[in-house]
Formats: structure tokens, C-alpha cells, sequence
């Protein structure tokens, strides 16, 4: 057998310079308007039909806003959350298709920050860009951005959860149509905390930061005549579903309708102050006395026992939710869920930092992963044209609540620059 010599020695493997090309910043203001107010639209044409060879770096753009308070007292954004609080509905769409679509937007980050973000992350980089905080005062009003009577602030959102960004690839930008981004805000009541109404909380401007690399055109060419001229990206989605639970309930069934063709795990929450101005309608999840849960895939049980829960079992449903993330024994994958002993709190006011429930579950739908792997298999469950359900029980009656369910999914875009030359997503 041949002896194998340690990487530190191995003078063959260095980094090579990459092909010829030129980074762009460019500034993308707001297609249908310059000022915008809680519950409107906002939309961004990122413009196609460029020159062969350009790319959007979705990781390194961002969307930047200016948040303008103008009414009579201070509004908060509720520091889990921050400014994405104000985002309900996020979208992007080309060529009459849509590639993504993500209600309760707001709802989707709250829950993804207090699972992966650690407090540092909270009250440093997240309290820079977006407004984030963190604290574990017991009694202590909510933490977050306060935008003082006529103040205002700016924000600068990475767009995390859309499927542009989750992919380690560049986007290309020489399809025939453009890429429209459709930023839906959210009520005063629901994504801030204090007495302004919708007409009072003004986002202006509302600007895309993109960061563009273009290819010389030799290098294009090699790049073109390599892929056939067909670009295809494996990238992860999220798609929303909202079921309402009365307060005498003890049981539920929510039919989810999550239809992909690789459904790869399902979080969910009880969210019981949504729209309540004085309380944090996002970041506060309802522990609501639950006992047990599923998923159901026409009729078949995810996982086949259900997952079971109480008020002194809480680590079998973290266990299961730190599972679906592939990072059981990763140690390095840190989060923020159990701020003042939260993560099984019930009848979660929301008000303030002690009474405010960040339960959330999750349930994993693939069969097979690669543990540590940058590019890994995906293998989640088919569920094109099944049933889906989300179903459990709880110990004892609750709040009446909204289950907020999202299904984490793998969706396949493809360019064919020889064909029609547009964007097509297989999900």
C-alpha cells in the first residue's frame, strides 16, 4: 500500500485564480413607487435579458429599507424577529411562473433565528442589520429596535429562507424575462409592538443591493458549451400553512396541502397573538398544552410513533426538531429557544420577555442524508398529489390559536438558454 503524505505537505493543491470577470454592486430601487406603508406592496424588477455571462449573487445582496415612524409615540420591533417583522409575504416570479412564494414570511424568520442564531448573533450582527436583540431579563418589556414619534431607521435584510439564496450558485440573469420580487408588508399591529396604525409606519425607500459578477466572454463560452447552455439549480424552499384551533380543542387535523416532490421536514408553532399590537405577534409561540404529534402522508404517519411532549418532556421534541436540521451532534449548530425556561411555556402572552412561548417542532421527512456534507443527496418524501395532515393532541383545553406549518422543501429551476430560454421550477 502506498504511504499517504498529509495535506499539510501536499504542495500540488493551492488556490487557483479564477477566470477573468468583474463584481458589481448595483442599487435596485422600487418598480411601482418610492413610499410604502404597512399592508402595501412593493415590487423589484431585477432585469434579464443582460449580457450573456452575468450572474446575481443572491448570498451577497440584500434588501434595504427605511423605516420612518410617524406616529405620536415609539413603535418596537420585537428583537427575535426585528425588521422582518414587517415582511408577511415575500415572492419572486418570471415568465407567468412562480418561484417562490412564502406566506407569513415575518412568522418563518422568527422561528429560523430562534433555532440557529445564537443571542450573540441576536444583539451583534442581527442587531446591526436588521434590528434583532436578545436578553433574558425575567419581567423586562420585550427587547428590540425602538423607532422613537417622527424617527427613522435602516435595515439592511439578507433574504434568508428564499430558494436564490439557499443555493451555493450564482443566479444568471440572461434569461429572456425579468426576475420580479414582490414584497408584501405586513399591518402596523402585527409587526410592531405600540399604537400605529397601518398609515403611520412608512418604508422609504425600498431598495435591492445586489451584487453582480460577469464573465468574460471567453469564459462564458467554456462555461456555456460545458452545461449545454441549460443552468440548473437544486435550491430549498419554504411554503406556508395556516389552520385555526379553538380554545376547547384537544385534538387537531390540519390539512396542509403540501404537495413536492421532496418534501424535506415541516416545522410548525401556535401562534395565539398574531395582529395584537402591545404583545410580539410573530416571535411569540404557544407551547398550548400539547401531548403529541405527526405528520401524515395519506394516512401513513411521519414518523410512524408520534412525538411525544409535556410539560416535563421537552427534550424528545427538540430532539426531533434539532434532528430534522441534520445537526443532533453537531455542537457548533447553536440557537436561542429555551430564554427564560420559554420553550414549554403556555397561555404565551407575549408582552414581555418571560411570558413570550417560543415553542416550535419540527418532524423530518427524509430517508437518507449525508451527515457534514456541503453537497449532500436530498431524499425527502414525495407527496405530489397526496394528502397532508398535521395531527396531534394536547393534554388539556388552551388559547385559541393559528398552527402556523411550513413544509422545508428541495425545488429544481432550470434555464434552457437553447429552448425558450426562461426560468421553469420543478417542485
Amino acid at each position: 500500500m502506498a504511504e499517504v503524505m498529509s495535506q499539510v505537505l501536499d504542495y500540488s493543491k493551492m488556490k487557483r485564480q479564477a477566470s477573468e470577470s468583474e463584481s458589481t454592486r448595483q442599487i435596485i430601487s422600487s418598480s411601482n413607487g418610492s413610499t410604502f406603508t404597512c399592508g402595501q406592496v412593493a415590487e423589484i424588477q431585477i432585469a434579464g435579458n443582460q449580457i450573456g455571462g452575468t450572474f446575481m449573487d443572491w448570498q451577497s445582496s440584500y434588501l434595504k429599507l427605511t423605516v420612518t415612524n410617524n406616529d405620536g409615540a415609539a413603535i418596537k420591533l420585537a428583537g427575535i424577529g426585528g425588521a422582518y417583522n414587517l415582511i408577511s409575504k415575500i415572492e419572486v416570479l418570471s415568465s407567468g411562473y412562480t418561484l417562490s412564494s412564502i406566506d407569513n414570511y415575518n412568522k418563518l424568520i422568527n422561528m429560523l433565528s430562534d433555532k440557529q442564531l445564537s443571542p450573540e448573533y441576536h444583539s451583534e450582527t442581527g442587531a446591526l442589520l436588521a434590528g434583532m436583540g436578545y436578553d433574558e431579563a425575567a419581567g423586562a418589556n420585550i427587547v428590540g429596535t425602538s423607532i422613537a414619534a417622527g424617527a427613522s431607521k435602516t435595515f439592511a435584510l439578507p433574504l434568508h429562507a428564499l430558494p436564490m439564496t439557499s443555493s451555493n450558485r450564482y443566479w444568471p440573469l440572461f434569461a429572456r424575462d425579468n426576475l420580479r420580487l414582490r414584497i408584501t408588508f405586513s399591518s402596523a399591529a402585527n409587526a410592531t409592538i405600540g399604537a400605529a396604525e397601518d398609515s403611520e409606519v412608512s418604508m422609504s425607500p425600498v431598495e435591492l443591493v445586489s451584487t453582480n459578477v460577469r464573465l468574460n466572454q471567453q469564459s462564458f463560452a467554456a462555461l456555456n458549451q460545458m452545461v449545454g447552455g441549460k443552468y440548473t439549480l437544486v435550491c430549498s424552499d419554504y411554503r406556508n400553512s395556516t389552520s385555526s384551533i379553538a380554545a376547547a380543542s384537544t385534538t387537531f387535523v390540519a390539512n396542509t396541502a403540501f404537495s413536492h416532490l421532496s418534501l424535506d421536514r415541516v416545522l410548525f408553532g401556535f401562534f395565539g397573538t398574531e395582529n395584537t399590537k402591545l404583545a410580539d405577534s410573530n416571535g411569540n409561540r404557544d407551547f398550548r398544552n400539547l401531548q403529541e404529534y405527526s405528520f401524515v402522508i395519506n394516512g401513513s404517519h411521519v414518523p410512524a410513533r408520534k412525538i411525544k411532549v409535556s410539560a416535563t418532556n421537552g427534550a424528545e421534541a427538540f430532539a426531533e426538531l434539532t434532528n430534522c436540521s441534520n445537526a443532533l451532534v453537531d455542537v457548533h449548530h447553536v440557537g436561542s429557544l429555551n430564554r427564560n425556561e420559554t420553550y414549554l411555556l403556555a397561555a404565551a402572552a407575549g408582552t414581555q420577555n418571560d411570558n413570550t412561548g417560543h415553542f416550535l417542532a419540527g418532524i423530518n421527512c427524509e430517508s437518507v442524508r449525508e451527515h457534514g456534507a456541503a453537497d449532500s443527496v436530498y431524499s425527502g418524501a414525495n407527496t405530489l398529489g397526496a394528502v397532508t395532515q398535521l395531527e396531534g393532541t394536547f393534554s388539556a383545553a388552551g388559547d385559541a390559536c393559528n398552527l402556523q406549518a411550513f413544509s422545508n422543501f428541495t425545488v429544481m429551476y432550470t434555464l434552457d438558454t437553447m429552448g425558450n430560454n426562461t426560468w421553469v421550477p420543478i417542485s
